[in-house]
């Protein structure tokens, strides 16, 4: 995920952080005797920024320990975590795994039924294996690797019996970059509300969940930092996923590839410049949802969004036009288009 959503004001919290070269300002006053905190670290990769009203440090220094347990367990990166191991042992034997594992596999792999492998947890072959995102510099990239790479790439093959995970083919990988994330903040927001916080926002690079409270939100224009668009969440607790092909990518004999990979043709996708999803609740959905629409590509990504209820979008196309369901609107509150400049669609 890219931190293509930029958080402009919360209710009552005074804020001023740079995130991702990205700097938001939230200014508010805060409420006579409640106390905010508002706190960054840098988890997963990226910066995990979290803000609550009425908490304690006690209670942001438990969600982050939540993060970085999960990133501990979940990164690829990271040689030691159950992640890696899986990926060690594929075509070997299964790997006994932490509860939390075991539940973001599951729901990566009901999401790539749903999404017929739009989305795809195995798609590491891929992304570590040829492409080596995050990696570059360790080994020379060989894309005549691409067509081997996507044979290995088949969420059927992930095989998940009690605690133990099953990659069935050696050379088999698992890369949670389109969902980790958006559990992480999930359990994050499940730790506050669990220890008394009743608002706040939790944000993983592009992957943000508000509760609580009524915050102000900006989409980020694909082309610089100037927002596309802005609208207000509504108090109730809402999810909001943006996957975009602009923030990370590698350049490889002139040529761009942008993260977001295809599993069918080993390639990134290219229909779209952003692509946001808004949900009630889960940012582990519109993690993987955001990540799955942007992949399969516009035809079959209209065909979903309309046959799934509760998945809002705001989609940003190459040519500059944009488009909204009807969703997202019942979702958000106040949206204003910033840019003149992007038609509808």
């Amino acid at each position: 995920m890219n931190f293509s959503i930029i958080l402009l004001k919360m209710r009552y919290i005074k804020i001023c952080i740079a995130i991702a070269a990205i700097l938001a300002h939230l200014s508010c006053v805060d409420a006579p005797g409640v106390k905010s905190i508002e706190r960054v670290q840098y988890h997963m990769g990226t910066y995990a920024r979290i803000e609550v009203m009425g908490g304690d440090n006690g209670d942001v220094d438990t969600a982050f320990n939540k993060i970085n347990e999960l990133d501990n367990l979940f990164s690829d990166y990271n040689p030691k975590s159950e992640v890696s191991e899986i990926n060690n042992m594929a075509g070997v034997k299964a790997v006994r795994v932490d509860d939390e594992v075991i539940r973001v596999l599951e729901i990566a792999k009901e999401v790539a039924f749903q999404t017929d492998g739009a989305f795809d947890p195995t798609i590491g072959a891929l992304t570590i294996g040829v492409y080596r995102f995050g990696r570059e510099g360790e080994a020379e990239i060989d894309l005549d690797e691409i067509d081997r790479a996507k044979s290995l790439v088949n969420y059927k093959d992930l095989i998940i019996t009690g605690n133990n995970a099953y990659l069935k083919n050696k050379g088999m990988m698992i890369d949670l970059g389109g969902i980790g994330k958006g559990f992480a903040v999930d359990r994050a927001v499940s730790v506050l509300k669990q220890r008394g916080v009743r608002s706040g926002v939790v944000s993983l690079s592009g992957d943000i969940k508000v509760f609580g409270e009524s915050v102000d939100i900006a989409i980020k224009n694909p082309d610089n930092e100037s927002p596309v668009a802005t609208f207000r969440t509504g108090a109730r607790d809402l999810a909001i996923s943006t996957s975009g092909s602009y923030e990370r990518f590698i350049e490889i004999d002139g040529d761009i590839y942008h993260h977001l990979i295809v599993p069918g043709s080993g390639k990134p996708g290219s229909d779209f410049l952003s692509l946001t999803v808004v949900m009630e609740d889960s940012s582990a959905l519109t993690d993987a949802y955001s990540t799955a629409l942007f992949i399969m590509g516009k035809e079959k990504a209209m065909e979903f969004i309309s046959a799934k209820n509760g998945i809002g979008v705001f989609i940003v196309f190459p040519d500059k036009t944009i488009y909204y369901n009807d969703v997202f609107m019942k979702l958000v509150h106040n949206l204003n288009i910033t840019k003149p400049s992007f038609k509808q669609f």
